[in-house]
């Protein structure tokens, strides 16, 4: 199952904090990123609907790692085959 989702500053800084802090509030969140709690309900919608965190207890968010990463490996994929490979000059001339 893809969950392609179009990615933005305030989603990533949510997934970022989640993954090194653990389980957060919308509370917490708002306070971290900044931001209102409004803002942080809408992206955490969209990233719970992408199967990118999970509400441990209709208080604190998870993400979900794993399924991050499977998704970031399908994107480098997918750019990947559309970019040509891309060749460095050489360190060093003779």
């Amino acid at each position: 199952m893809s969950t392609s989702i179009l990615m933005n500053r305030t989603r990533t800084q949510i997934l970022r904090f989640l993954i090194r802090s653990g389980p957060a509030t919308r509370t917490v969140l708002a306070s971290e990123l900044q931001t209102s709690k409004s803002t942080i309900r809408r992206h955490l919608t969209v990233l719970e609907l992408a199967g990118l965190v999970h509400d441990l207890d209709g208080e604190r968010f998870s993400a979900r790692p794993s399924l991050i990463e499977s998704q970031l490996i399908e994107l480098a994929e997918q750019y990947a085959v559309q970019m040509p490979p891309m060749t460095a000059p050489p360190l060093v001339q003779d």
